[in-house]
């Protein structure tokens, strides 16, 4: 079963009567119910080595860092402010307490910025890998969370943050020719948040619906659209290279493709995508990429440069 289709089956299946909670289907929980002026925001991740890392080329501090950053984004994109995290380890025989000192001061320096508090978690061995589980909790203003299910017919579409730059650093770490100050590998392994930009659009601009990036481009949108029951337009023709310091309209179609591809189905970027019927300029890491529609048979549809729907294999990366 696909992972998603899993996610559908359990969410029916834990399906709660008579609560204004938001559950099940977002990037975080929403809890209404335990504070009279905010509501919590609750996101769990977990990371698998060799799945979601290898150590091979992930230094330990790099594993802790994006484990941070990884739970942060849920967060933030809901315009939620972080603030207490659980973490749970589970650890071989072949770490040693300095390798997880290492990840705990590359977990700390992602979390500095907003002073986050470790407030528990628990520790367990494992046979043979490293299994990290984070737990992380947020708080923000009565009803003013940002959800994926609220994008607009007409919204304009824009994503804020690197997109593309973590896929097409994992595949020059996989193909074992790498340099670690290539832009693209530090992208993957330690990825770039933009809370002060996105807290500045949040406050001057009308935001409806939104999702970070984690799974890729286009299946991320493609949750918008289907919360929302809308369908997605993404334009070829958008300022890509605004997003991606590795996409150049001047190369050859083929080399270009081959980074669109990342932009468009590669994950791990942390990116927001944001809906918003407001017309907000575009600059560095922020750009328009697309149009809410009715819903017409697809959530997503990507149009190229002739105005021609095109289809993908896969829009982005599928857990299991």
């Amino acid at each position: 079963m696909e992972e998603f289709k899993l996610i559908e089956k359990i969410k029916k299946l834990t399906e709660y009567k008579n609560t204004n909670n938001l559950n099940i289907g977002d990037d975080c929980a929403v809890i209404k119910d335990i504070s009279q002026c905010k509501d919590i925001l609750v996101t769990s991740d977990i990371l698998v080595e060799n799945i979601h890392f290898s150590l091979k080329y992930y230094s330990f501090y790099d594993v802790g860092y994006k484990s941070a950053q990884a739970n942060i984004s849920d967060i933030i994109c809901k315009g939620a402010y972080p603030k207490n995290v659980f973490i749970s380890l589970s650890i071989p025989k072949k770490i040693n307490d300095e390798n997880i000192l290492e990840w705990y001061n590359g977990f700390l320096d992602a979390c500095k910025p907003y002073n986050i508090e470790i407030s528990g978690g628990d520790t367990t061995s494992s046979n043979d890998y490293f299994f990290i589980s984070i737990t992380l909790i947020g708080i923000i203003e009565k009803n003013k969370s940002i959800l994926r299910s609220n994008a607009q017919i007409d919204d304009n579409v824009y994503v804020l943050g690197f997109v593309g730059e973590s896929d097409l650093g994992l595949k020059k770490l996989l193909e074992g020719n790498y340099d670690y100050n290539d832009e693209s590998i530090k992208t993957h392994l330690r990825p770039t948040l933009f809370y002060d930009k996105w807290q500045d659009i949040i406050k001057k601009y009308k935001i409806n619906s939104s999702i970070d990036i984690s799974d890729g481009l286009l299946q991320d949108a493609s949750h918008i659209a289907e919360n929302s029951n809308k369908t997605i337009e993404i334009y070829e023709s958008s300022n890509w290279f605004l997003v991606n310091r590795f996409f150049d309209k001047e190369t050859k179609e083929i080399k270009q493709n081959k980074v669109l591809k990342s932009i468009l189905t590669g994950g791990e970027d942390y990116a927001v995508i944001f809906t918003s019927k407001d017309d907000i300029p575009e600059e560095n890491n922020l750009i328009k990429i697309g149009k809410v529609k009715e819903y017409s048979k697809n959530f997503i549809k990507f149009i190229d440069s002739n105005n021609k729907e095109v289809h993908f294999d896969s829009l982005g990366f599928v857990h299991y």
